[in-house]
């Protein structure tokens, strides 16, 4: 899951803060902070919908409030639906906006997000709540997989893009190649796929980095190794 940096509430002309009148008012500003991507699988998004990280319908103090926002794919925001999240359980999941969330899961080829066996049996326990809460650990054979989620049948095809992509990097490793990877990566989106398969490549990961708007650099060492993110859980 690629951490974001969603920023500070949207300031108007005079420099103040945007009262947005409607939830759905606050999605151009989201876009231009993040992009077009759901914040939770990673799917680029033809119609990106608000998504409210503690639901209105919970929290209805929160439902225009832009600290509350992120965005979301149809089957992430309906697998999360109306689940309790609040201030209560709030720090039980791994958030793309505060957390490292790229440290929380493994990718592999074929597979949908793991739980990283690596983290402490804490972080083992949120990351896992977290594949849950939003149904990423839906794959065959999963007993809430439905027939219209694809989500994980797109995950598996932007990884099979990115291994041709690499070989084709290891037989012409010119900076037009590395232009259209990118230009191919940031079309077909899963972003931790991409930076998962050129694990060995620093600078095909720092152009990932950068070229996805709105990912935390902050959670990356220059190495483009993932790092504990200040004031986040992991």
């Amino acid at each position: 899951m690629r951490p974001v940096k969603r920023g500070d509430n949207p300031t108007d002309s005079n420099g103040n803060p945007v009262d947005f009148k409607e939830y759905g008012d606050a999605r151009d500003d989201l876009i231009k902070r993040i992009g077009d991507y759901c914040s939770y699988c990673e799917a680029p998004l033809l119609a990106p919908a608000v998504e409210h990280i503690q639901p209105k319908s919970k929290e209805a103090a929160l439902e225009k409030i832009w600290s509350n926002f992120l965005l979301a794919c149809t089957y992430c925001n309906s697998a999360k639906g109306n689940k309790t999240v609040d201030a209560s359980n709030l720090n039980d999941y791994f958030w793309a906006d505060t957390d490292n969330t790229f440290r929380a899961f493994i990718y592999e080829k074929d597979r949908a997000p793991q739980v990283d066996v690596s983290l402490n049996a804490t972080n083992q326990q949120l990351s896992n709540s977290t594949l849950e809460l939003i149904g990423l650990d839906r794959e065959p054979l999963h007993p809430l997989l439905t027939k219209k989620d694809r989500r994980w049948e797109k995950r598996i095809e932007a990884w099979g893009k990115a291994e041709r992509a690499r070989f084709n990097l290891s037989r012409q490793a010119t900076d037009s190649m590395r232009d259209q990877i990118i230009d191919t990566a940031t079309s077909t989106g899963f972003w931790s796929v991409w930076m998962t398969v050129f694990q060995d490549y620093v600078d095909m990961r720092r152009r990932l980095i950068n070229a996805f708007k709105g990912t935390s650099e902050e959670c990356f060492d220059h190495n483009t190794q993932p790092v504990q993110r200040a004031g986040g859980k992991i």
